[in-house]
């Protein structure tokens, strides 16, 4: 596979991922962040060894632990709903299941920004 194809591949499986919720780069340059971007999504969210739940619950996970901002994490928590990955029930658990390993600090935000997120999708 040429770069072209694996940037091609990549934009699909990042439509497939994200769901319309984060934008597609306008321009995707092969030497810039967009092309290792759609090139990423071609070699790992593209990978078949994992379904996309089983990824983003890896992702999920890593977020949490990493005390990335909880912005990252609502972004692929909204994705997970709405491509139909996880249920509000289910990602609330993703948090509580978190909060023993990584504690109260870092599992609050989430907690908030999953709460949040479960309210703003129930009323679309």
């Amino acid at each position: 596979m040429d770069e072209s194809e694996m940037i091609s591949r990549g934009k699909e499986v990042f439509e497939e991922c994200y769901g319309g919720v984060v934008a597609m780069p306008a321009d995707v340059n092969p030497r810039e962040f967009s092309g290792m971007t759609m090139k990423m999504f071609n070699d790992f969210w593209g990978d078949g060894r994992l379904s996309f739940r089983e990824k983003r619950l890896v992702v999920l996970g890593i977020l949490a632990g990493s005390g990335a901002d909880p912005s990252l994490f609502t972004i692929h928590a909204k994705s997970a709903l709405r491509n139909g990955e996880m249920s509000a029930d289910e990602a609330r658990a993703v948090v509580l299941m978190a909060l023993p390993y990584i504690g109260f600090p870092k599992a609050s935000p989430i907690f908030v920004a999953t709460e949040t997120l479960i309210a703003e999708e129930s009323a679309r």
